[in-house]
């Protein structure tokens, strides 16, 4: 199991919450997201209960509204390659 924060532009935080819902059956769960109150991005920590799809983080890499993100557990590994 893997944790990933994930930290996007605030007004495209509600699409990329719809959008997890596609990646359930990969193994991603919504723990919890929102803005906090100083800095105005968004943010959404997932659980991963599967390794994270290649194609994820490819798709969080590339895309120019998730500002930076990070894995805590076994796939911080990868993430640090």
């Amino acid at each position: 199991m893997s944790i990933m924060l994930l930290l996007c532009v605030k007004q495209q935080l509600a699409s990329f919450v719809d959008e997890m819902d596609d990646w359930r059956g990969e193994g991603a769960k919504t723990l919890l997201y929102g803005v906090p109150n100083k800095a105005s991005v968004g943010f959404i920590l997932l659980q991963w209960a599967k390794p994270i799809p290649p194609r994820f983080r490819q798709k969080v890499r590339d895309d120019p509204d998730v500002i930076d993100y990070f894995v805590i557990g076994p796939d911080i590994l990868i993430t640090l390659e």
